[in-house]
C-alpha cells in the first residue's frame, strides 16, 4: 500500500514555518552563529561568495553554460548617511568591473541598501548616479522591491529615474500584495521593464495573501498583465506549471521576455528552459552581509532547510 512521504513541517504549516524562520532572521544571536561559521554553514549553495572575485567565477562559470546573469551586492536596512554613501560606492566599482569583464551587463539594487529608509532624496540621489554609470557601460540597473513600508518611494524613485531619461532600469512587482496588479497597471505608460515575483517579506494579512495557493493565482494573473502590456517582462519563478504557462502566454503576444532564477535554486530545470530556446537569467549574489538573504531563501522551501540540516551535520 502506498504511503505518502512524511511532512515533518505540517504540524505548523507552511506559512508558520516561514514566519518562524523570517522572525529567526531578525536574531542577532542567530546571526552571530551564522557569521562566526560563515558560509560554509550552508549558504554558499545560494550565494556565491563574499568577494567580487567569488562572484567573478560564478559568473564566468554560468556565461560559459549559456545562462545569462544579475549581480547583487548584498546589503539592506542601511540607516546611516556613511553607509549607504558606502553601498554606493560599492556600486560604483563594481559596475565598470563586471562590464569590462565582460561577465554581463544587468545590476540589482536595493533602496534599502542606499538608504531609502533614512531619507528618500538621500537615496535618490544615489541610484541617479549608479544608474547613469551603468548607462554608460551599456549596462541595466533594476530597482529591487522590498517590504510593504517601502513600495510607494521605491516606485517614485523609478518613476523619477525615468523622468530624468534613464531607461536603462525596471523595478520589481511582488504578487503577494494586494496592490501589485494595480501599481503594474499604474506604471504601463512608461512601457515599463519588469521583474514579477511572488514575494519574501513577512507581511500582514491586510496588506499581502497568506496562502500560497492564492499568491499562486495573484501571480499568474500578474505575469499575464505584464507579458500582454510592458516592454519586457522578467518572469522569476522555480515552478515548472508557471514557467510553462509564461512561456505559452508570451508565445501568443510575441511578449519580450526572460525567466529568471536564483542561484543555487533549480539548476537543471534552468539548463531544461535553455535547451528549450528560452532565455534564463541567473541571480548572483555576493557580500559579506549574506545571512537575511538566505534566510529567505530557507523560508521559501522546508527542503531547505533539510539541505542546511544535512550540510551541517556533515562538518
Amino acid at each position: 500500500m502506498y504511503m505518502p512521504p512524511i511532512n515533518i513541517f505540517g504540524q505548523i504549516g507552511q506559512s508558520a514555518f516561514r514566519s518562524l524562520i523570517l522572525s529567526a532572521a531578525k536574531s542577532q544571536h542567530i546571526q552571530a552563529i551564522a557569521d562566526k561559521r560563515g558560509l560554509e554553514a550552508g549558504a554558499d549553495r545560494f550565494v556565491a561568495g563574499e568577494t567580487l572575485d567569488d562572484a567573478r567565477h560564478v559568473l564566468e562559470r554560468l556565461h560559459g553554460e549559456g545562462m545569462r546573469t544579475y549581480v547583487i551586492a548584498l546589503g539592506e536596512a542601511v540607516h546611516t548617511r556613511q553607509g549607504a554613501a558606502t553601498a554606493a560606492e560599492l556600486y560604483e566599482q563594481l559596475i565598470p568591473d563586471v562590464a569590462r569583464h565582460g561577465h554581463g551587463t544587468t545590476f540589482s539594487i536595493k533602496l534599502t541598501h542606499l538608504g531609502i529608509e533614512l531619507d528618500r532624496d538621500l537615496a535618490l540621489q544615489h541610484a541617479r548616479r549608479i544608474v547613469s554609470l551603468a548607462a554608460e557601460h551599456s549596462a541595466f540597473v533594476r530597482l529591487d522591491m522590498e517590504h510593504s513600508a517601502v513600495v510607494d518611494e521605491t516606485l517614485g524613485i523609478y518613476r523619477a529615474l525615468r523622468s530624468d531619461g534613464l531607461d536603462n532600469t525596471g523595478v520589481v512587482l511582488q504578487a503577494y500584495l494586494h496592490r501589485s496588479l494595480d501599481d503594474l497597471i499604474g506604471l504601463l505608460p512608461l512601457e515599463p521593464n519588469v521583474r514579477v515575483v511572488k514575494g519574501a517579506y513577512l507581511e500582514p494579512p491586510g496588506v499581502a495573501l497568506q496562502r500560497k495557493a492564492h499568491v499562486d493565482v495573484a501571480y499568474s494573473q500578474l505575469v499575464r498583465t505584464a507579458l500582454a502590456h510592458a516592454k519586457f517582462t522578467a518572469v522569476a519563478t522555480h515552478d515548472p506549471r508557471a514557467i510553462q504557462a509564461a512561456a505559452a502566454v508570451a508565445q501568443k503576444n510575441e511578449s519580450d521576455f526572460e525567466f529568471q532564477m536564483l542561484y543555487g535554486v533549480r539548476y537543471a530545470l534552468a539548463r531544461q528552459i535553455v535547451a528549450h530556446g528560452h532565455a534564463v537569467r541567473i541571480c548572483v549574489p555576493f557580500g559579506k552581509d549574506w545571512f537575511v538573504y538566505f534566510t529567505r531563501r530557507l523560508a521559501e522551501r522546508p527542503s531547505n532547510v533539510l539541505f542546511l540540516a544535512r550540510n551541517l551535520g556533515r562538518r
